[in-house]
């Protein structure tokens, strides 16, 4: 009989993940009406099968290398820890920095944090962009093609106008992050972000820790020209990412 409930469990919690691909711990102990301990026994057990991945908090859904959630699906993933990255990464804003900021849930926290006196901020998402102006910040949109699920200005327009601009600072993001290089699964959003890195004196990447260990079809940059601002450090992984570049573990 425990063989049937657990089956029911498990079989209840992959058909949660297919559908919203994330779900947090608590909310599984609620639909499953048990305890804690069995939830994170047969998360462990899921993920040692290779039906989720196991993250901070909870568990999500295992992405393809071209995979990606929209904004809306990334916008209830890890809330309160991105959060805690855009608040932190405030910090490193500097008055008068002209800084980019890249399309993205985290950075759009980010947006509503800054509050430093000659900002100009240059993005390539246009909701940030209303948001800045809201704020009277001076702000330069990029143009291009708009890619719906994320938000983001690719193609060539946007690309010939990153060309001609340089940074203080640059905020972006990342789908996965290893040991080695960022990666994100459209070829178009990664020559976006390589050139905004090539062309900022210091890129910051903002990722919660379920990006951390992930790997997405198409390599940006080595980590070794970013600094990462994430929100966990027992992941196995920032210890070789440290070897290489600045980690802020906030």
């Amino acid at each position: 009989m425990d063989l049937i409930l657990k089956s029911e469990r498990k079989q209840l919690i992959i058909e949660k993940i297919n559908s919203d691909h994330f779900v947090t711990l608590d909310s599984l102990v609620d639909l499953l009406n048990t305890s804690e301990s069995t939830v994170r026994r047969d998360l462990d057990e899921l993920a040692t099968e290779k039906k989720l991945r196991r993250v901070h908090g909870g568990a999500e859904k295992y992405q393809s290398l071209q995979e990606e959630l929209s904004n809306f699906q990334k916008s209830i993933k890890n809330v309160h820890e991105k959060e805690s990255i855009a608040r932190f990464s405030q910090n490193l804003i500097d008055e008068g920095d002209v800084i980019f900021i890249d399309a993205g849930t985290t950075n759009e926290l980010l947006v509503r944090e800054i509050d430093k006196k000659g900002v100009t901020v240059v993005t390539n998402s246009i909701h940030h962009a209303a948001k800045l102006v809201e704020k009277q910040i001076k702000t330069l949109i990029i143009g291009g093609f708009v890619k719906q699920s994320t938000d983001a200005s690719i193609g060539h327009l946007a690309v010939e106008q990153l060309s001609k601009l340089n940074f203080d600072k640059a905020f972006i993001g990342a789908n996965g992050i290893d040991a080695d290089f960022i990666t994100t699964p459209d070829i178009e959003e990664a020559v976006i972000k390589k050139m905004v890195v090539n062309n900022a004196k210091k890129t910051y990447v903002l990722a919660d820790a379920s990006k951390v260990g992930h790997v997405s079809f198409v390599k940006i940059v080595g980590v070794e020209q970013i600094e990462l601002v994430t929100n966990f450090g027992q992941h196995v992984l920032l210890d070789k990412i440290k070897e290489k570049t600045r980690v802020y573990e906030v």
